[in-house]
Formats: structure tokens, C-alpha cells, sequence
């Protein structure tokens, strides 16, 4: 009787370790193709691609496998041999393409590899024709790239390669609203100019918040207007509630104009809550000046706040001297932004304008402001910029309950909106102008990102 075909047990093991490679060179972002026909000491081809075109180089690097699943010749936990054919040798030798020797072990993914030309290049290692594996340096895996397509192309090929994508994470300087009132009420009112309203609340003996406007004869406010005290300036029969993202997300102009003016309403009462002043003349927002509570001079203050990845802090109100003159006070900076809601897609944000407010003696203008700031403009670089974003998004983000007040209930921030782009921004020019440990934290690795305004 005779015997069926066979397959040996040596040649699946053969099959499992050409898979294995392919696997890896797959992974790397190569093409690999097995020799099917005349396979007389070449198990396939790995050909070189550029990863991030796509396109093909039609450089080879040839491929000898020799796979097993037992212990590799003279195997340590760091080595081990691997002993060539002479006719192998001889051949390998002979072409005029690269040849790699892989030696795996498919049932624990392991896969070692040398070129045999750069390996056997002297006659005294040629005689021996032995390899010895180290297991880390000569790992087959995806470290491998580089080191194949160097060995697969000439310095004269002329083929170019994409530089490789880097994802840059950008810092917008748009801070994201979490959460706003959740209704707006409108009503009628025989009022017809806002300083009156306010009399007539000051007449009451009571503290209003701003959250209200007087728009065409009618009350529009986050605040209920069936209780007091705006019960008392409305007319209640014509009180009405509304969902605000209707008004939020409202197509027409004048319903978004007024939605807008209460969120600013909201973000002037949050600023207060959190001691910042606001100037009308320039509409910014600023830190005001600071006293020592024993001697009541002014004094330096400084805030701390999260940055990218560690705690830093920066001076937002502090006095500087005459350059003609360092004993006198030549004005008072306190940091500053200004702000302007706006929406994108169903999301509304702050867009925040980092600035400075001037001062003379703490309070009155300082009378060279516009000189000041085309200076700081001048020498103000993203570092600066990035670090004044992360101060204001950590602050304004900050809750307002204290032992006085409850938390503010009309507007939150979150954090400051961010865009992963595949490109890189030099380095070079980030780093200049940082103020005191926030260039330790904007000049660590994890903390290199970029700034989009």
C-alpha cells in the first residue's frame, strides 16, 4: 500500500517563521514577498516603502529564514550561534542586492537578524562561517526601520523620503463654557431705560446680580423674574420661560446678540466674584493692585496656577522702575485679557486676549500705556503668550464659593480648547521669554506643545 503525501513537521515550523517575518514587516510598514518558485537559499523579499507617501521604492533587501523551536546553537540569555552553509554562504555573497539572514523561533515571536555582507565582510570571519547573535542588538522588529532602509538604499539613489509626522497638540486660546443658566426668562416692563432699574432696586435696600438686559420694552435675564425683586418691575403676565439653548443656538441675530450680552453680564459678575476689576475704557479685564495688610503699601502679588504639566506662578501685579532712574517708580503692570464670547458648532467659548492694564500709583492710568504695550508685543514670544492662557484658563476656571457666597450659578469654564495637527514648530523659538520656573515647565519634554491664536 502506498503512502499519502506528507508534510514534515520542519516545514510548518518553516511556514510559522516566514509568517512571523511577514508579520513584523508588515508592522514596520514595509512589503514582504515570499519566494514561491526556485527557492535556492532566498525565502522572499522585503521591499522598501515610504510610510507616510505610501509610495514604492523598488529597493530589495533579500531574505534567508531558518526557523526552529528548539534552543538556538550555543543559546545563552544574551546569544547565541548560528552556523552558515559554505554553498549558502557563497551565494548570498555573490548578488548584487542585500541579503539579511533571519533566525527565528515563531512559538515565542522571537527574530534576530544580521546583513550577511556587512557580517562576513573580512576573509578571517568568512572562514568561520558563524554568526553570533546578540539578542537585544540584533531584535528583528519595528526598531528595524531605519537600519533596513539604510541598508537597502545607496547614498546616490536619489529616492527621498517623507520626513516622519510629528502630532503637535496646538493650545487655542479659546476657553470652553461648560455650562451657562439653564432657562432664560423674558417679561414686560414699564421701564424704559436700565439706570432707572437699578434705583429702584438700590431704593430697596437690595444686591442684584447683572444677568439681566432691557431690550424693546422687555426684561430678558437668567435671573427669575417672578421673584424678587425683578417681580416688581415686571409685568408678570407676560413673564415667559425659555429652554437657553434655543436661545443659545437661535439662527436669528438680535436673540444671539442678546444671549451674547448676558454671558458677558455673567463673565463681569464671575470676575468680581473672583477680585478682578474691569476697565470700560479699553474693556479688559485686570488683577487689581495688592497691599500688604500691616504696612498698606503695595506690594507684589503673584499667582499659582497649573501649567502643562507642574505648578507655576506669575507676577500679575508688581511696580518697575525707571530705566534713567531704578530708585523711582516708573509705573505699576497688572496682567490683563480681554474676552469675547463666541460659538463653534453647538460649543460656545471665551476667546481670550491676553493684555496688560498700566498704572501710575495702582489706580490711575498710566498715561504711556500704548508705549508700553507695542514693547511688550515686540518681545512677547509663544512661551509668554502660552503661559499667560494657562494662568487665566486656571483662574477664571477657579470656584467662587467662599464663606460669603455660594458657587456662581450663571457660567463655568472648562479648559482651554486644543488641536492636534501632523506637523512640528521649531523648537527654537520657544523658550526665550518665560518668567521664572514657567521656563522649566514650558521647556520639558512633555510640556513642549504648541499655541494657535
Amino acid at each position: 500500500m502506498k503512502q499519502g503525501k506528507k508534510v514534515t513537521q520542519q516545514s510548518i515550523i518553516g511556514q510559522q517563521g516566514v509568517t512571523l517575518i511577514e508579520q513584523i514587516v508588515q508592522k514596520i510598514g514595509y512589503v514582504w514577498r515570499a519566494t514561491s518558485i526556485f527557492d535556492v537559499g532566498i525565502d522572499g523579499e522585503i521591499e522598501i516603502r515610504d510610510s507616510i507617501t505610501g509610495e514604492m521604492t523598488n529597493t530589495i533587501i533579500k531574505v534567508q529564514a531558518k526557523a526552529t523551536t528548539n534552543l538556538f546553537q550555543a543559546e545563552t540569555a544574551n546569544s547565541f550561534e548560528y552556523s552558515c552553509t559554505q554553498k549558502d554562504l557563497n551565494y548570498w555573497l555573490r548578488g548584487n542586492v542585500p541579503v539579511i539572514l533571519i533566525v527565528c523561533r515563531p512559538d515565542t515571536d522571537e527574530a534576530y537578524w544580521v546583513s550577511v555582507r556587512d557580517y562576513f565582510s573580512d576573509l578571517a570571519t568568512q572562514k568561520t562561517r558563524k554568526v553570533l547573535f546578540d539578542k537585544q542588538r540584533n531584535r528583528f522588529d519595528d526598531s528595524c526601520t531605519a537600519s533596513l532602509k539604510k541598508l537597502a538604499l545607496s547614498g546616490d539613489s536619489g529616492i527621498y523620503f517623507a520626513p516622519l509626522q510629528k502630532t503637535e497638540t496646538l493650545y487655542t486660546n479659546l476657553l470652553k463654557v461648560t455650562s451657562f443658566a439653564s432657562k432664560m426668562y423674558v417679561a414686560g416692563t414699564n421701564y424704559r431705560k436700565e439706570g432707572a432699574i437699578w434705583r429702584e432696586f438700590n431704593s430697596m435696600g437690595i444686591k442684584v446680580g447683572p444677568e439681566w438686559i432691557l431690550a424693546n420694552k422687555q426684561i430678558v435675564s437668567f435671573h427669575n423674574l417672578k421673584e424678587p425683586p425683578f417681580n416688581k418691575i415686571c409685568d408678570l403676565g407676560t413673564c415667559k420661560s425659555f429652554d437657553t439653548q434655543k436661545w443659545s443656538n437661535s439662527k436669528d441675530e438680535d436673540t444671539k446678540r442678546q444671549f451674547v450680552q448676558l454671558l458677558n453680564k455673567c463673565l463681569q459678575e464671575r470676575t468680581q466674584l473672583l477680585r478682578l476689576d474691569f476697565n470700560k475704557t479699553h474693556q479688559h479685564y485686570y488683577f487689581p493692585p495688592t497691599r500688604d495688610p500691616i504696612t498698606k503699601e503695595l506690594r507684589p502679588y503673584k499667582v499659582w496656577y497649573q501649567s502643562l504639566q507642574q505648578k507655576a506662578s506669575r507676577e500679575v501685579f508688581g511696580e518697575y522702575a525707571k530705566k534713567s532712574d531704578p530708585s523711582q517708580r516708573a509705573y505699576y503692570r497688572h496682567s490683563a485679557f480681554e474676552g469675547q464670547f463666541l460659538q463653534l458648532g453647538d460649543e460656545w467659548y471665551l476667546e481670550i486676549t491676553p493684555t496688560y492694564h498700566f498704572t501710575s500709583d495702582g489706580y490711575e492710568r498710566y498715561k504711556f500705556r500704548s508705549q508700553l504695550l507695542q514693547g511688550i508685543k515686540r518681545l512677547d514670544r509663544n512661551p509668554a503668550v502660552l503661559g499667560q492662557l494657562l494662568m487665566w484658563a486656571d483662574y477664571l476656571s477657579r470656584s467662587t464659593q467662599n464663606i460669603f457666597s455660594s458657587e456662581y450659578p450663571f457660567l463655568d469654564f472648562g479648559q482651554l480648547a486644543t488641536v492636534d495637527i501632523n506637523t512640528s514648530l521649531p523648537d527654537d523659538v520657544w523658550y526665550n521669554s518665560e518668567e521664572e520656573n514657567e521656563v522649566k515647565s514650558s521647556g520639558e519634554a512633555g510640556n513642549q506643545l504648541g499655541l494657535f491664536d
